[in-house]
């Protein structure tokens, strides 16, 4: 007879010793094993710790377990989140707070600023960096610009 658990390391209950306790006396009473036998297994089935050792206690003989072990259908697979992006957002504020040194690197933060805002803006993680890299990239085109031009 083959065993009724799905996993034979599975922890037993109380339940599940009860239950094989109580299928062990059917068993006496139809005759199928002896008054040794019984008191034997009896003392095996309390002391059973895993499910495994339970079907060992019953092995040979006609029973259920109490609550069967189900699996579902399907196992959906690990499916991990999409990645996230943070590259243009965190280059535009390096590129605007350096936007001191000639005025010259304001321009690409400005440009990776709003690139970094409009393209796919859900997965951004970088949105604050994006907003100040194109401010203080803005900021230092429009003094840059003053002083040159004035």
């Amino acid at each position: 007879m083959e065993p009724q658990w799905a996993a034979p390391q599975f922890l037993a209950s109380d339940a599940d010793r009860e239950h094989a306790i109580e299928a062990l006396k059917q068993s006496f009473q139809a005759g199928r094993i002896t008054v040794e036998e019984l008191s034997e297994r009896i003392g095996h089935a309390l002391n059973a710790r895993t499910c495994g050792e339970i079907d060992r206690v019953m092995s040979g003989l006609p029973w259920q377990p109490v609550t069967p072990i189900r699996y579902p259908a399907y196992y959906a697979p690990y499916t991990p989140p999409p990645a996230r992006s943070k590259g243009m957002g965190i280059a535009a504020f390096v590129l605007g707070v350096f936007g001191f040194l000639c005025g010259f690197t304001a321009v690409p933060a400005v440009v990776l600023g709003l690139v970094a805002l409009t393209v796919e803006p859900e997965r951004r993680d970088d949105r604050g960096f994006a907003i100040a890299g194109l401010a203080v990239g803005a900021m230092w085109m429009l003094i840059f610009g003053w002083i040159y031009f004035s």
